[in-house]
């Protein structure tokens, strides 16, 4: 592009703003705080078609009036307005467009507050963007790694390619947004650029090229899904690697395990041995999956042993369950072992009476 077209979009940019203001400053002065140039025109990465992006920040609903959505010359323009509370958002990483309060030239203050408080959302976020990574941000990708599972479970129950490749779309989204949380950075340039963006940023998915391309490029219901369960797989295995290095390691003590084994014991042993002496299998399987959480959260947030109770689960065989069951609950006895914690047992109503009464310091 020359230098002879690089001005004529300056200078038509030039005229829509002034246009723009003049219509704020006649009709709008006291409803809009702020005017800034964002998107291509900002980073320099534009062409002869594209159009002007405007940050214009609303600070009530009447402020809504200015927006207009209009083609120009062969170019669609959409002028719209964000309240401060989205910036907020942006700022603080609850919202994806971070760079809507980072890659902004102001052309237009209501008054000089409106100017300090955008100079304060913008350090916010870059104080996030150069600082570490930490829990909360953490959150925020495990957020957008969720929904993108909920959007591939909803794309598994669909046979139309079209619907397929738009829930693809959808979970691509969430990934990208996962990526770039766990890197607590942000996207600075347009959508085509994005996945440049991605592969140049610190942490990356193992084979997220491979599979990112390969979502788009399917030809087949089947393989969309395959694909796109394999790009889900490789970041959550990016996020799980994180999660390990940031979150602080918590140990089972006394007072986290207190009366956990008691509790797998009263909510789940009686009903799967019940089961299987009646071959009740909706019975075994809906108390083994229920114990099954348990023991994982146990093991996510208390740090204690990893047990698979489900995959011995067999509907023809439940007495063959219930024995693993046995087992399982005996290796989680071993936490409370480890401690010389005693389990709590009475071997008589009267027992059980003298104890539960007697009075103790809280």
């Amino acid at each position: 592009m020359d230098n002879s077209v690089i001005n004529q979009l300056k200078q038509k940019n030039k005229e829509l703003i002034d246009i723009v203001i003049q219509k704020i400053q006649k009709e709008y002065q006291e409803d809009i705080d702020l005017i800034g140039v964002c998107g291509s025109f900002f980073t320099g990465d534009f062409h002869e078609k594209s159009d002007l992006d405007l940050l214009v920040v609303l600070n009530n609903e009447r402020g809504w009036g200015f927006s207009k959505c209009f083609i120009l010359d062969g170019v669609g323009y959409d002028l719209y307005g964000s309240p401060w509370i989205k910036l907020e958002k942006m700022a603080s990483f609850d919202h994806t467009f971070v760079s809507h309060v980072i890659d902004v030239d102001i052309v237009y203050c209501r008054e000089r507050e409106c100017r300090e408080r955008f100079m304060q959302l913008r350090q916010k976020a870059l104080n996030i963007i150069n600082g570490p990574m930490t829990k909360e941000i953490l959150d925020k990708a495990k957020k957008h790694l969720e929904d993108a599972v909920l959007t591939f479970g909803k794309m598994m129950l669909e046979e139309e390619i079209g619907t397929v490749r738009q829930l693809s779309g959808g979970v691509i989204r969430y990934l990208t947004d996962t990526v770039c949380f766990l890197n607590h950075s942000y996207f600075k340039l347009g959508v085509k650029h994005q996945l440049n963006e991605m592969l140049a940023m610190e942490r990356v998915p193992k084979h997220f090229e491979q599979y990112f391309n390969g979502v788009m490029c399917a030809t087949s219901v089947l393989d969309i899904k395959e694909t796109t369960a394999k790009l889900i797989k490789t970041v959550k295995e990016m996020y799980e690697e994180i999660a390990e290095e940031i979150l602080n390691k918590t140990v089972p003590t006394k007072d986290n395990l207190k009366g956990t084994y008691e509790e797998v014991w009263s909510n789940w042993k009686n009903k799967i041995q019940y089961a299987a002496k009646h071959k009740d299998i909706l019975l075994a399987f809906s108390s083994g999956v229920s114990c099954q959480e348990f023991y994982d959260e146990m093991h996510r947030e208390l740090g204690t042993v990893s047990i698979n109770l489900m995959k011995h689960f067999e509907a023809n065989n439940l007495d063959s369950f219930a024995n693993e069951f046995e087992e399982a609950i005996e290796l989680y006895k071993e936490e409370y072992d480890k401690l010389q914690m005693q389990v709590v047992t009475y071997d008589s109503m009267e027992a059980f009476r003298k104890d539960y009464l007697k009075p103790y310091n809280l």
